[in-house]
């Protein structure tokens, strides 16, 4: 098994993303399998690095080693917020998200509280309900931080696009006249710096495979690494999903399987 573009050889870490690249709800996505265990076997290392903050990355890992992917790490936008907490000596937090972020929080000694907070974590919440909203503007207007996990607005489904944390984002910016201080998530070059850090690589050592240019390719551009999109998950919904307002126009396959020739 050969790769076809000789961008992947030259690389000691592919990083991908994973809804839309890897997996789309559950399902392993086309060529995927084979491209990480080619990946394996030449020892080019691999990480997955997602704006999903609804599962703990463990839990990530395990589903990926149970699919057959073979996957060296995984690090999400909820991993990047508690990091972010810690770094800012943030104590306790109220969270609009899953269990999966709540987890992280409290395995961290951050307490997760809906009084007497220090800041507000939103993140991609599919339980999303009026009061949540409610007691996150409180104490965002309040005086508490606003710190988000990820810009996306929507995610792929086999239904087609639904609201991602973006979409909870914007509630609260209207509802609270404020943006968040940060978004960790991509495009935020926050965790590429902190993959550049544990594996000790350059980003020309690195590979970004993302499926949305606005999060996966433009963050991938900021910390100077190439990239490539695959064209499944949003970036099917595209015309031109290799390209993004005045940002270069980088390549763009039809699916994972197309880095590979038998």
């Amino acid at each position: 098994m050969k790769i076809r573009n000789d961008i992947v050889n030259s690389k000691k870490l592919i990083i991908f993303d994973s809804d839309g690249v890897l997996v789309e709800e559950g399902k392993v996505l086309d060529g995927a399998i084979d491209l990480i265990d080619f990946l394996t076997n030449n020892k080019i290392e691999n990480i997955v690095f997602s704006n999903n903050s609804t599962k703990h990355p463990l839990t990530m890992k395990k589903i990926y080693n149970e699919q057959g992917l073979e996957i060296n790490n995984v690090i999400n936008s909820g991993m990047l917020s508690v990091d972010y907490c810690k770094k800012k000596n943030i104590s306790r937090v109220y969270v609009v998200g899953e269990k999966g972020l709540v987890d992280l929080f409290e395995e961290n000694n951050i307490k997760v509280v809906d009084t007497d907070v220090d800041a507000v974590i939103v993140g991609m919440d599919r339980m999303l309900t009026y009061e949540k909203l409610a007691i996150a503007t409180r104490l965002i207007r309040n005086g508490a931080r606003y710190i988000a996990t990820n810009p996306d607005p929507a995610f792929p489904t086999k239904r087609g696009l639904e609201p991602g944390a973006g979409s909870m984002i914007a509630a609260l910016n209207t509802s609270t006249d404020k943006q968040p201080e940060i978004i960790v998530g991509k495009p935020n070059t926050f965790g590429f710096k902190l993959i550049f850090e544990d594996y000790k690589l350059k980003a020309d050592d690195c590979l970004m495979i993302g499926d949305r240019y606005e999060t996966d390719i433009i963050g991938a551009n900021e910390m100077d690494i190439d990239a490539i999109i695959v064209n499944t998950g949003i970036a099917k919904t595209r015309e031109k999903p290799g390209n993004y307002k005045n940002y270069k126009e980088v390549p763009v396959i039809d699916n994972l399987r197309d880095l590979i020739l038998k």
